[in-house]
């Protein structure tokens, strides 16, 4: 039964579940719990739900993929605990795109896989359902697509069974315990939603979980007040941590509940960040002084062991010079009685004193011959100790001059300190930089300054070939330095591209601006370097790999697509170079020499060309099969320095006539996409005849491009802006209501070293025009 307090309750709004959930996905277990719960309740009808499920779309379209994966578990956790309701406002066709565009277009396997294993399930378990069927529908698009699926989730149910309230009886009785009839519009055994939510009991292990939570947050606090002070770092703890960490992948592969899910995902995050802290400030490796020290004392010992052998052998050495003396001695003594005794013998008979003599002899050959073998053995175990000796020494004087060549190397890198408390601290002073240069840029662009991007293409095989050496370096994000002639000049942009950066990666940045063109402002993006370094390449691009014409027009037709119930929105395309001073329109074939084509100003939408050709357009493959008609009808020729050089500047022109359907307010937006011809010297370029003729004109229309930007910058009262054709049309985008970016493509090869360092100070100069913020262009 409602109760009066539940009637007179205010309908949950947005931005109460966008509390809510902000405090699940960025809070500690016991707040996400309670902040669940109060998310639960308060889902107690169709518009509540509704208002959930636009607050759950918010944290959806981050790039974050942590983020993404605990809203999803958020979501998950929602199906299951809340009521029909809300199951039937999330199965919508427009949920469901959502959905499956998130899995097309994701780069993280895990958001992916959430995704499609959410679908499965909730297919699986709402397929009876006649109002649920979008859930089975996406699964069959997932199918006709080929995406490989997953099985059903094998889950228990972990709900026990809600008690019948007194008073309830098969049959069904009038009144119920307390004597309420059906006037009050519950039937006897009935209960509201918020009275459900109160009777489902949580998983039966959730007070083990509870518990293993706790201690996690008990030993994280501890381990990060010992970082913070390190006299308090208790033994220990550091391996508990870890022992935490292993716990935990264990525990995210069984089955849990999604919001204890994204609970361990993000304490896993958090004990990754502490834990390497802790071994870059406490358990990094020995100096490498302290190595070398030990390595010295190893030597000194090799040293003395070698003293004490070659001691040893020269005490043996003497033994045996003395025992060969006592033997020659007793040789000499043993011929000696020899000669006496064959001398005596011959003479007279033996005596009693001759008899002792012999006896004497007799143990004298005895003894001898003892002593020789005792010298035998001292030889031989002689010669043991120093064939042992004569290895060490050998293996000592083997390692030695690898010894003596690290020796340097160490002394160098302990000078130097490349250890890993160098390297954390090191990073963490280039974020501190680059979060400065981010806000920096930020500033800028409120300013209404000229944004400036610098991109740097690859060495060619040829340079390569030739020996040319790449003379840029970036030492800092948004900084490249340019050797020429052995001096170095550092100049910073609001973003620089090196030789290894994608067409997407160059995208991304400029992407915010096409939103702009639907919203009714007027944008100009244009090119602009010596010939040969990749201006071309980055506006168009090859057909495989397209710039930033291409991939804005995508863009752009995507927005008008995603708000097409709002807005209504119409699309017209224009085509023309300037080649030498001349202004050709690239969509005419004819190609009719006395059409006139003259710059014109509009008070409200700028500068235009008279008798221009317009092509209204409703898809971007349109505007392909005229930019391939505009293309082989360009100016093109071939140097010394680009086989396929653009002699010409052209110029693309979007026009988008935007109404909104419920003010009736229209808005016209332009974008201009410009390719710059490239600076070039004839002196390197080798054009003559025709082609010199078209140099003169690129380079004359440049210089006159430089004075607009030097007269931009230092504020003078003329600007010379009809000084050339190409300064007459860029007007309204230098120096009235538009956003400009400027590309600067630079050449690395240190042939070019003086034409890259000329771009660079040109785009330096442009960065520092402000243009003041931009209007929106309502029409009249």
């Amino acid at each position: 039964m409602t109760t009066v307090e539940e009637d007179d309750r205010p309908q949950p709004t947005r931005k109460d579940f966008e509390t809510l959930i902000y405090k699940q996905l960025n809070s500690q277990h016991t707040q996400i719990r309670d902040a669940f719960k109060e998310m639960v309740a308060l889902i107690t009808d169709s518009a509540s739900a509704r208002e959930a499920l636009s607050a759950l779309k918010i944290p959806l379209k981050k790039d974050s993929p942590l983020t993404q994966l605990k809203t999803l578990s958020v979501l998950g956790a929602c199906v299951k605990n809340c009521g029909h309701e809300f199951h039937v406002e999330l199965a919508t066709k427009k949920w469901m795109d959502r959905l499956l565009k998130i899995v097309r277009t994701t780069r993280d396997d895990r958001v992916r896989d959430k995704i499609l294993q959410l679908l499965v399930d909730w297919a699986h378990t709402f397929q009876l359902q006649p109002l649920l069927q979008e859930f089975n529908i996406a699964i069959h698009r997932l199918k006709a697509k080929g995406i490989e699926l997953p099985p059903p989730t094998e889950r228990r149910d972990r709900r026990p069974k809600r008690p019948r309230p007194h008073g309830d009886s098969k049959e069904g009785s009038g009144r119920d315990g307390h004597g309420h009839g059906h006037g009050h519009g519950h039937g006897p055994g009935t209960h509201s939603r918020r009275d459900r939510g109160t009777h489902q009991q949580q998983p039966q292990n959730l007070t083990a979980i509870e518990i293993l939570i706790t201690n996690i947050q008990a030993d994280m606090s501890n381990l990060e007040l010992g970082l913070q002070r390190p006299e308090m770092l208790q033994p220990g703890i550091a391996d508990e941590c870890r022992r935490h960490l292993a716990k935990i992948q264990v525990i995210l592969s069984t089955d849990l509940p999604d919001q204890a899910t994204y609970e361990f995902i993000n304490m896993s995050d958090q004990l990754h960040e502490l834990l390497g802290l802790y071994d870059a400030l406490f358990t990094d490796s020995a100096p490498e002084e302290v190595k070398l020290e030990k390595e010295a004392v190893e030597m000194k010992k090799i040293e003395q062991e070698i003293e004490k052998e070659k001691e040893l052998t020269r005490a043996k050495e003497a033994e045996l010079d003395k025992l060969k003396e006592q033997l020659e001695s007793v040789s000499q003594e043993l011929g000696a009685a020899r000669a006496e005794a064959a001398r005596l013998a011959a003479t007279r008979p033996q005596t009693e004193k001759e008899k002792q003599l012999k006896l004497r002899l007799g143990d004298t050959v005895s003894k001898a011959a003892g002593v020789k073998d005792m010298a035998g053995d001292v030889r031989r175990i002689m010669n043991e100790q120093l064939e042992i000796v004569k290895a060490g020494n050998q293996e000592f004087t083997q390692k030695l001059p690898e010894y003596l060549l690290a020796y340097p190397d160490m002394v160098e890198k302990a000078r130097l300190g490349e250890t890993k408390a160098f390297q954390t601290l090191r990073k963490l002073y280039t974020v501190e930089v680059s979060t400065r240069k981010k806000l920096y840029n930020k500033l800028q662009e409120l300013r209404g300054n000229i944004r400036v991007y610098c991109r740097v293409r690859p060495m060619s095989k040829t340079e390569l070939a030739n020996g040319h050496e790449q003379c840029v370096s970036f030492p800092l994000e948004g900084e490249i330095v340019c050797k020429e002639g052995g001096k170095l000049r550092t100049f910073e942009f609001d973003i620089v591209f090196q030789p290894d950066s994608q067409q997407e990666e160059v995208f991304e940045d400029t992407k915010p601006l096409i939103n702009c063109v639907v919203d009714g402002y007027k944008v100009c993006i244009f090119a602009y370097g010596q010939t040969g370094s990749g201006k071309t390449f980055t506006m168009q691009g090859p057909d495989g790999n397209p710039g930033i014409n291409r991939r804005a027009l995508l863009r752009l037709f995507e927005l008008i697509e995603e708000r097409t119930d709002t807005e209504k929105s119409e699309v017209s395309v224009s085509l023309l170079e300037i080649y030498n001073e001349t202004i050709k329109d690239l969509l005419n074939d004819n190609r009719d020499k006395s059409i006139k084509y003259e710059i014109k100003t509009h008070p409200q939408d700028g500068q235009y060309v008279t008798n221009l050709t317009s092509f209204a357009v409703t898809r971007v493959e349109q505007i392909d099969q005229y930019m391939e008609r505009a293309q082989k009808n360009r100016s093109v020729g071939c140097t010394n320095m680009n086989e396929h050089s653009s002699r010409s500047h052209m110029l693309l022109y979007i026009v988008v006539k935007t109404t909104n359907l419920q003010s009736n307010v229209t808005t016209i937006g332009k974008l201009s996409l410009v390719d710059l011809a490239g600076s070039e010297r004839l002196g390197k370029s080798g054009a003559t005849g025709e082609r010199a003729k078209e140099a003169k004109c690129i380079n004359s229309s440049l210089s006159a491009l430089g004075d607009v930007i030097s007269s931009l910058s230092s504020n003078q009262s003329h600007i010379p802006y009809r000084n050339s054709k190409l300064t007459h049309l860029l007007q309204d985008s230098l120096g009235g209501n538009s956003k400009c970016l400027m590309f600067v493509n630079v050449s690395p090869a240190s042939y070019n070293a003086s034409e890259s360092n000329n771009s660079m100070q040109f785009a330096s100069r442009a960065r520092g025009v402000v243009l003041g913020p931009a209007k929106r262009n309502v029409e009249k």
